[in-house]
């Protein structure tokens, strides 16, 4: 019996210090973007299963019976939120009362797209008082989140409650630098060079946070279709707005917007990221820095 114990204490000890021990909680999180900040608020303390890959459209995303199983154990599952995942309340009827399904984005403060808006280019009727999801085009609604999810992780594990609030101020910290050095590259840009002209509208955020006009040139997500009818409607608005280049996107369908720009003769800039990636600095600096080499020319 002595022998037993001795053996299993050993293990133990082998597993620690390969650092296979386990952390305090498991998160689920459906949103490659709230992948990178939970891992960022939850440190060693919490580990993140990302069942959505970083390339894959949440628009259209939904999680698979193959994807709960690998998130069996999860105390919580992280959305974005603002209708996102319109799946929400059969993944909660899924999972029951025991797993809470938390949506970051639910206390930051929405934008909404108005039909009535000369910056909204497409659909308008389908866009009249829709919330804009993409909450986290503006770096300060992503400091918001990280305290959000110190918040609900240290409900969740008491006892480490104070480091992951310390994690999530060390991030907000990184994040102010973030938006200070976007600032300082958008102000290279003349104020009437600053039309951000998209794929579709996922930028509305950035463009009110950094002193754009947001001129999409599909829907909300890349998924809609456009017309001859809404094609000449676009490259009358890109010729009116002055617009020096127009931005596609990944996994849009570059297609249409091929088309817009040899008819008005506007370049294309480089492709900006609206949501699939699991670096959320990378993304937006990355994005920065083509919207304003094609813009401050």
């Amino acid at each position: 019996m002595r022998i037993l114990k001795n053996i299993a204490v050993v293990a133990l000890s082998v597993l620690a210090f390969n650092g296979v021990a386990t952390a305090d909680i498991k998160v689920a999180s459906l949103h490659p973007l709230i992948s990178d900040v939970a891992r960022q608020v939850g440190g060693k303390h919490a580990t993140v299963v990302q069942l959505i890959d970083p390339h894959t459209d949440p628009h259209h995303f939904r999680p698979s019976p193959k994807d709960l199983a690998k998130a069996q154990g999860a105390v919580v599952y992280l959305a974005s939120g603002k209708n996102l995942e319109t799946y929400l309340g059969k993944l909660q009827s899924t999972l029951g009362n025991n797993v809470k399904v938390f949506e970051v984005g639910r206390k930051i403060p929405s934008q909404t797209i108005s039909g009535r808006s000369s910056q909204y280019v497409c659909c308008p009727d389908h866009a009249k008082g829709s919330l804009d999801p993409h909450w986290w085009h503006r770096v300060s609604n992503m400091q918001k989140a990280a305290r959000e999810l110190a918040s609900e992780f240290g409900r969740l594990d008491p006892a480490n409650a104070a480091a992951y609030k310390a994690n999530a101020a060390a991030y907000s910290r990184r994040l102010e630098g973030l938006d200070a050095w976007i600032k300082r590259e958008v102000s290279r840009i003349p104020r009437s060079s600053r039309i951000l002209t998209t794929a579709h509208a996922a930028f509305g955020y950035y463009c009110k946070e950094y002193g754009f006009k947001a001129l999409p040139v599909k829907g909300l997500t890349a998924s809609h279709k456009t017309s001859a009818a809404y094609q000449a409607q676009a490259i009358q608005e890109i010729r009116k707005n002055g617009v020096k280049a127009i931005f596609p996107e990944l996994r849009a369908n570059p297609k249409s917007l091929s088309v817009i720009s040899r008819e008005t003769g506007v370049k294309l800039g480089g492709t900006l990221v609206a949501d699939g990636a699991s670096n959320y600095e990378k993304m937006m600096r990355d994005n920065t820095t083509k919207i304003v080499k094609a813009l401050a020319k």
